[in-house]
């Protein structure tokens, strides 16, 4: 299936998978931030109201930022020296509870599917921004058993607790619309996964 092929929606839920995983994977440069800036307003439909008004404020907060302050915020919290304000590692967030090794778990899924990390990338598959990529590949071919296996399994249970940890540092400007606009679209997927 091409993403020509989705459905509305699903394009949809592909395109903001790919920004997170864009914007959780590295800084925006100029022409992502102009991007963002000029993109169209969400239309505020049904349920998605909290949605396009977190929308809103990362348009504005891209349009206001310029792209050397928004690397140093990135590198400061994100990669820091020493140990990261923030760590973008989803295991991280998941307790003790947590039986066996979720990197592992994380590895043994992908590969099930044929999938694994790239050679030239050095983060390991639990980081937010790979599995948002994963979940854009799986709404893709079309998979909507897989996009629920990952998404409840590995994303979910410690995506939540990443947002909340990126607002409320201090250190954070551009990223806390990010985390905002993050936190609403990952608890609508929730909801809608629970729904089927």
């Amino acid at each position: 299936m091409t993403a020509a092929a989705l459905a509305p929606e699903d394009e949809a839920r592909a395109n903001f998978y790919a920004l997170l995983a864009r914007l959780f994977y590295a800084p925006p440069d100029a022409a992502l931030l102009a991007a963002i800036a000029a993109a169209p307003p969400l239309e505020a439909a049904a349920g998605n109201a909290p949605l396009a008004e977190a929308w809103q404020a990362l348009r504005r907060a891209a349009g206001a930022a310029r792209p050397e302050p928004v690397r140093e915020e990135f590198d400061t919290v994100f990669v820091g020296t020493g140990k990261a304000e923030v760590t973008p590692y989803l295991s991280a967030y998941l307790g003790a509870s947590v039986t066996r090794d979720p990197l592992v778990r994380v590895r043994d899924f992908l590969a099930a599917r044929g999938l694994q990390r790239r050679a030239a990338v050095h983060e390991p598959e639990d980081h937010v921004a790979a599995l948002c990529e994963v979940m854009r590949h799986l709404i893709v071919a079309g998979d909507i058993d897989s996009q629920r296996e990952c998404f409840t399994t590995f994303l979910a249970p410690g995506a939540g607790a990443l947002c909340d940890a990126i607002i409320r540092c201090e250190q954070i400007d551009f990223y806390r619309p990010v985390a905002r606009l993050a936190k609403i679209f990952f608890a609508l997927e929730h909801n809608a996964f629970d729904m089927d």
